[in-house]
Order: C-alpha cells, then structure tokens, then sequence
C-alpha cells in the first residue's frame, strides 16, 4: 500500500504543491481584493452624491474653465477624494 502510494506521490507532486501555492496565494491575496472592492462601492456612492451636490449648488463656471474638467469628472475626483483613507 505504502508503495502504490509513494508511486502515486512521486507522479503527482509537482501538480499537488502547485496547486498547494496557488490556493494558499488566494487567502494570502483575499483581503486585498475585498479592500479594493469596498473602495471601489465606496467611489461609486461618494461621486453620486458629488454630482448630486454639484448639481445642486451653482459651483461657478470659473471652476470649470479654470480646471477644464466638466462635473462629471469634478465628482469622480470628489469621490476619490473622499475614499482614499
């Protein structure tokens, strides 16, 4: 039994640790992609409620001449902004 095993385990090793490695890198990377995907949920509401202040209040034509970007773009930045702690 032990030799069918060590024969086993002698073919199949590299495909075992590979596989081994690459689940253990996924937990190792988990946290990371669920920071990043907070984030990103936290962007998207943030440059609504951006555009929704923006839209609202009158933020001048000088701010958009002077930056060159319309609201749309103000309110990414806005959100961006606000999420980067």
């Amino acid at each position: 039994m032990s030799n069918k095993f060590y024969e086993w385990w002698k073919n199949h090793r590299k495909v075992i640790t590979y596989g081994a490695f690459i689940i253990l890198f996924g937990f190792y990377l988990s946290p990371v992609v669920k920071e990043a995907k907070y984030k990103n949920l936290c962007i998207k509401y943030s440059t609504k409620g951006a555009l929704t202040k923006f839209n609202k209040d009158d933020i001048g034509e000088t701010l958009l001449e002077e930056t060159g970007l319309n609201i749309d773009e103000l309110a990414k930045i806005e959100g961006y902004k606000n999420c980067i702690n």
